[in-house]
């Protein structure tokens, strides 16, 4: 019998280039510059990130079918402009290849074949209870 073992070196090579810039900043007499620059906005970002991809595919369904699998969110401008658009999520499953700044005119001809657009993330989560994992629709 013939085992393969296979190996991912991917976490390894962030690791050591997180060490790398850790130690970097440290030698440099920045040790703060990784908390300021990297670790704080990882705390703040990473919840709100989790927010809108718990929002994105809760409550649809769990198959292969892009108009059904996802949802479009519409929400506020600055957001859409801050996410590249991209709360126009169905529109960017069913077609990858459309640039971020045509999903709007890609989701006008779009809207009449999704299962699921929604008015905002908190009306997504309110109505889809998107807290724990499993609930939902």
């Amino acid at each position: 019998m013939c085992f393969t073992v296979t190996f991912n070196y991917t976490p390894r090579l962030q690791f050591v280039v997180y060490g790398a810039i850790a130690l970097l900043s440290i030698l440099l007499g920045h040790p703060l510059f990784l908390v300021i620059h990297w670790l704080l906005p990882l705390a703040v970002g990473q919840p709100l990130l989790r927010f809108v991809l718990l929002a994105e595919h809760t409550g649809c369904t769990h198959d292969d079918n892009y108009l059904t699998n996802t949802r479009t969110t519409l929400t506020l401008w600055p957001l859409r402009f801050l996410m590249w658009n991209l709360p126009y999520h169905a529109e960017h499953h069913l077609y990858p290849s459309i640039p971020f700044n045509a999903l709007s005119q890609a989701h006008l001809k779009l809207n009449p074949h999704f299962k699921r657009v929604d008015p905002g993330y908190l009306y997504v989560c309110a109505s889809d209870n998107c807290w724990c994992t499993g609930c939902g629709k």
